[in-house]
């Protein structure tokens, strides 16, 4: 009966951690390579498949390929694990695993640090396009000041010098105000000259009578 591993065993012995080991494994399932589960869903290894693992790592720290790329090559039927084994062998060390863990919350914290720059990024450039605005703001509430005090300057202007239009129409209505003066003057005189006339005429007719009284 072959021999049957779980997956800390297996872990353990490629040096890498539980998590690292799943998150291969999702890695080469996708590209189509199968391990045995049990009815809880749960991997279990054989010899075979631990070759295959001790290969595909290799692939990935020896070699130089990447996961996805290493995943293809062993899941090629023609692949053959002792060709990459001859001269390499992941070492079984328990604190591997330590560094393992280690190095994947390095990879996860270097990708929230970049995600944080490229908000901070896009921060600093809604801040810059804002001062932008604000900048323009500024110089047009200045250029409608300008504007303003130029019309009221004007306004102050032609309510201070009079418009030729009206200063004719009030020589006009001066010189009218003249004419009618002069022809109330006149008929003045002419009034108190005929009321010294009247006046005058009963002395005169007395004086009259008197005279042709004395005759």
């Amino acid at each position: 009966m072959p021999a049957i591993y779980a997956t800390g065993a297996i872990a353990e012995q490629l040096g890498i951690s539980k998590a690292s080991l799943q998150h291969y494994m999702t890695i080469l399932e996708e590209n189509g390579y199968e391990v045995r589960r049990n009815s809880r869903m749960h991997r279990q290894f054989s010899d075979e498949d631990f070759v295959m693992l001790r290969a595909f790592l290799t692939l990935n720290k020896e070699h130089g390929y990447k996961l996805k790329e290493a995943a293809q090559i062993v899941t090629e039927p023609s692949f053959k694990p002792d060709e990459h084994l001859q001269h390499t062998i992941v070492p079984s060390v328990p604190h591997v695993s330590q560094f393992e863990d280690l190095s994947n919350s390095m990879q996860l914290l270097a990708t929230h640090v970049h995600g944080i720059e490229q908000q901070n990024m896009q921060l600093l450039t809604l801040i810059k396009e804002q001062r932008t605005q604000n900048e323009l703001l500024i110089d047009q509430n200045h250029t409608l000041k300008q504007q303003l005090g130029a019309m009221m300057q004007h306004i102050l202007e032609q309510a201070n010098e009079p418009n030729p239009a009206q200063q004719r129409q009030l020589d006009r209505v001066e010189q009218q105000n003249s004419a009618i003066m002069n022809v109330l003057n006149k008929l003045n005189v002419a009034q108190n000259q005929i009321t010294a006339s009247v006046e005058q005429q009963p002395e005169k007719q007395s004086k009259g009578l008197f005279r042709n009284l004395l005759k």
